[in-house]
């Protein structure tokens, strides 16, 4: 064999022991972020291969990703991402926002989350009086816009409960106009009028909000606690009643859907008024047709329910929750020190994981943050990506 001949065996041989194959690549692929799988699966045919055995035998559904939308005065945003696979924050560089104009005339759009119930979790929406924009995907690439409701109001309860969006309550100039719901029906194509929201909302003016396939669940966020769900299909309201926590210390709560069920988060506390102070965070089912609290399902330890305050136990005037599938995320909306994962245990139970806040947060402390949560699929990566 020629001096040529050996140099292409010897190269061969080296390309064949530094390639990743079997078991060793099956490992690597495992903690690989998942916003890397797409250009890992374009090294070779067995790492594509690896890539979506991965994914798909994968023994439970991945935890939602947790995002954070940073809105800045001048009407710069920025998204950051919690990857739960390799347990990091990620920079979403490209937000097209929706094409509604804003001007002297007509203002910037509000920007919030929507409970979506086609793949749970939460999405980001803006509203104008020129129209609504509900993102389609969890980073906010692709947009849906829809002409504007029938009323223009601020801050209301936006929802997609199957193939309806709903809009119900916020702030309006016309007080006949704040309790108003309105129901966009993708078959007929157009705003629709419905029952308004019940009278013992009048008045609250904060709400937490859920979503399944039927119905949306909305309950206040503070003591006392009313709640309520709507058939957008019939266009009406269930039984409104105050919802009795077990814990009587709970002066703060939220709904989410999780492990199958409707769940509400409630922060406990001692003191009063100002005085307040959070010791506990636990969470309880509740049933979806009569709104009875029924069994706790998980409690935050009380070293993480510390996290959710300042040093001096002060800062926590709402709690957000937010949960998809097996599991949920808490934190603190007004003091961002850090998020914590529950992931519900299969035969019951919780798991809690600490997650450090990213460093965008300090970076840019005078923007506004919206959050949001969702499963985050293949197609969605390959859409961020590009």
């Amino acid at each position: 064999m020629g001096m040529h001949g050996k140099h292409q065996q010897q190269g061969g041989e080296e390309e064949a022991e530094g390639t990743l194959h079997g078991d060793v690549l099956d490992a690597v692929i495992s903690r690989v972020s998942a916003l890397d799988l797409l250009p890992a699966s374009r090294v070779s045919k067995a790492w594509r291969a690896a890539v979506v055995s991965s994914v798909r035998h994968s023994p439970r559904r991945p935890p939602p990703w947790l995002v954070l939308y940073l809105q800045g005065r001048r009407g710069t945003a920025t998204t950051h991402a919690f990857d739960p696979l390799s347990r990091s924050w990620r920079s979403i560089t490209r937000v097209p926002w929706c094409s509604f104009p804003a001007g002297l005339h007509s203002p910037a759009p509000q920007v919030s989350t929507y409970a979506c119930s086609q793949r749970g979790g939460t999405r980001l929406y803006a509203l104008s009086p020129s129209g609504l924009a509900l993102a389609r995907d969890p980073f906010s690439t692709v947009w849906r816009e829809l002409e504007a409701p029938r009323y223009w109001r601020t801050d209301p309860v936006v929802a997609l409960v199957g193939p309806h969006v709903v809009v119900a309550g916020g702030t309006s100039e016309f007080e006949d106009d704040a309790n108003s719901v309105d129901v966009h029906d993708a078959c007929s194509g157009g705003w629709e009028a419905s029952e308004p929201m019940p009278e013992a909302f009048g008045w609250s003016s904060a709400f937490s909000a859920a979503a399944n396939g039927k119905r949306l669940y909305v309950m206040d966020k503070w003591f006392p606690f009313t709640a309520s769900w709507f058939d957008p299909a019939a266009k009406r309201w269930g039984p409104t009643r105050r919802v009795s926590i077990p814990d009587p210390t709970v002066r703060h709560a939220a709904l989410g859907f999780g492990n199958g069920r409707l769940l509400l988060a409630g922060a406990g506390g001692s003191g009063t008024g100002a005085g307040w102070r959070a010791e506990s965070v636990r969470l309880w089912a509740v049933d979806e047709e009569t709104l009875q609290v029924e069994e706790e399902v998980g409690r935050m330890p009380r070293e993480m329910v510390e996290g959710l305050v300042d040093d001096a136990g002060w800062g926590l005037w709402s709690i957000g929750f937010l949960s998809e599938g097996d599991y949920a995320y808490v934190y603190n909306p007004s003091y961002l020190g850090e998020f914590f994962l529950c992931e519900f245990e299969e035969g019951g139970g919780c798991r809690w994981e600490r997650i450090l806040r990213p460093t965008c947060v300090e970076a840019r402390p005078m923007h506004r943050v919206v959050f949001g949560c969702s499963e985050v699929s293949m197609d969605d990566l390959k859409t961020a990506a590009n």
